[in-house]
């Protein structure tokens, strides 16, 4: 199966990085971190066929536009259960640390650490990363395509752990985790250019 990525880079200054990961074969979509700026998001779509969205961590700038995309095409949420909390509390999505107020409304279902996720004819392994949030994930592709990585790992570094639940001995326990997945792979992460994780 060949697993096609799209970048849609949404939020202004913050530089968000959504995915776009469709099925070659059936151009069905999955939406990884709408985090705002849905009309980009919605033109980046096109005529193809979202079916599922999924959330690496509850932070605002990774969860502003699911509303207005899980509404326009009534497709579930997925979000691991210690950060669906943050979907509806302002000040826990840190969004009122950044002058903003924003809660979702539309109700996730819930991941958890190794479970499968088959969306869209792609299976997706869920990885339990804390550190940076409590219900961080990654979400690893088939055939070693790559994984999803929020804001775990970056280009260059990892994520910033001083949040309300970030814990920095979290965090390198899941950037161990990353480091010794195999083979390496490519690595999508929530803000700036890939990466590679594994060896």
């Amino acid at each position: 199966m060949k697993i096609n990525v799209e970048t849609v880079p949404v939020g202004g200054d913050y530089k968000t990085n959504c995915y776009l990961v469709e099925n070659d074969e059936t151009k069905q979509l999955v939406i990884i971190d709408p985090g705002s700026q849905a009309e980009l998001i919605l033109k980046a779509i096109g005529e193809r066929t979202p079916v599922a969205v999924l959330i690496t961590h509850g932070h605002f700038d990774h969860i502003s536009a699911v509303d207005e995309i899980c509404g326009r095409y009534d497709i579930p949420l997925h979000i691991h259960e210690l950060d669906v909390a943050k979907l509806t509390n302002d000040t826990m999505n840190e969004s009122v640390t950044f002058g903003f107020h924003v809660k979702v409304k539309t109700k996730p279902q819930t991941v958890t650490d190794e479970q499968e996720l088959t969306l869209a004819g792609i299976t997706f392994t869920v990885l339990h990363t804390p550190g940076h949030s409590k219900g961080g994930v990654c979400y690893r592709m088939p055939e070693n395509q790559g994984i999803f990585c929020g804001d775990t790992l970056f280009n260059g570094g990892y994520g910033r752990y001083d949040f309300g639940d970030g814990n920095f001995s979290e965090l390198k326990q899941s950037l161990r985790k990353l480091i010794n997945l195999s083979p390496k792979m490519i690595a999508y992460p929530g803000h700036g250019p890939t990466t590679f994780a594994g060896k």
